[in-house]
């Protein structure tokens, strides 16, 4: 099939039910588009214009772009790109910025569509998106700010400071951040980096009897498949009891579906997650102990060899002796 990206054509022959995020990100190398929570379509980091129309990039298959025009913030044109980056700059709108591009691609969306919208057009336009730092106040400032620049056909100046104290001074790094150019671990990208996935308890308490990973060792890509027989020495974690097995032997029992039964290291990220979901693992499944008062109880099932109470604290307030008498 074919589509276009940013304006170029692209011919795509891969698997028509990979998302459109994961296309980007590790085939493209497009990077603006952030995975803030994929596949579960609840954030906006992900936010891509197809056709006009904004859409959740972890969500829309690749089969959904054929024949379509696809634009994410290295597209939208070096004009744009500047007045959307000093607009959050001045306004204050940007602070960790993981969320920002997803919000710069739905403000440029409206915009085309809309020119001069009201706070009520961009409050409602960002409802897909998630700010959880910078609060929607500033977000807002600054993409009317921009809008407004955008009709005027003006261009907005990258903010300054004359460095005093007491005197405004952007946010260091700022525009990158917006246009998402900044590199979070997730955007990392190194020459021979492989990928690792790991593979959870499918129970929160059950005894692990077998874990084989003879078939996920011959998928494609996986280089390696770790259990924690490869672990060398001690592998049990804890701040205060060091009590939890960072990976769940065979013979072992699980404490919750967080434990790690085994890990792969593969050339890509999907190969990593396919190689892991098929492990399989054999179980000797129990009640689980989802109760804290029935965990203290004499008769519960120990989760942890010394007990469930990690600790009995006493805490005494006033004339205690007065009290009681």
């Amino acid at each position: 099939m074919e589509f276009k990206l940013n304006g170029r054509s692209i011919l795509y022959d891969g698997n028509l039910d990979l998302d459109l995020l994961t296309y980007l990100r590790e085939e493209a190398n497009i990077l603006s588009p952030k995975n803030g929570c994929s596949p579960q379509a609840a954030c906006g980091a992900c936010t891509v214009d197809l056709n006009g129309k904004t859409v959740l990039s972890c969500v829309t298959k690749m089969s959904k772009v054929a024949d379509g025009t696809v634009t994410t913030i290295e597209g939208m044109g070096q004009y744009r790109q500047d007045v959307f980056a000093n607009a959050f700059v001045e306004k204050g709108g940007v602070q960790c910025g993981f969320c920002i591009p997803g919000i710069v691609v739905q403000a440029n969306s409206l915009i085309n569509r809309n020119p001069e919208p009201t706070w009520d057009d961009v409050e409602k336009a960002l409802t897909p998106n998630l700010c959880r730092c910078t609060g929607y106040k500033k977000v807002i400032d600054s993409i009317l700010y921009a809008a407004d620049a955008i009709w005027r056909e003006e261009e907005i100046p990258p903010p300054t400071s004359d460095g005093k104290v007491g005197s405004r001074h952007p946010k260091y790094d700022a525009q990158k951040l917006v246009l998402g150019q900044h590199e979070y671990t997730d955007d990392i990208r190194i020459e021979g980096m492989v990928h690792g996935a790991l593979r959870f308890s499918d129970h929160p308490r059950a005894k692990v009897l077998s874990i084989d990973s003879s078939e996920a060792e011959k998928m494609d890509g996986v280089i390696r498949v770790f259990t924690a027989d490869d672990v060398p020495g001690e592998r049990t974690i804890g701040l205060i009891r060091e009590d939890w097995p960072l990976m769940i032997a065979v013979g072992e029992t699980t404490r919750y579906v967080g434990d790690v039964l085994a890990s792969v290291v593969a050339e890509k990220e999907t190969q990593a997650r396919a190689a892991a979901a098929a492990i399989k693992i054999e179980y000797k499944v129990y009640e689980p102990l989802t109760d804290m008062h029935a965990a203290m109880q004499p008769d519960a099932p120990k989760i942890h060899e010394a007990g469930n109470i990690l600790s009995k604290s006493i805490t005494s307030r006033g004339a205690v002796t007065e009290g009681e008498a």
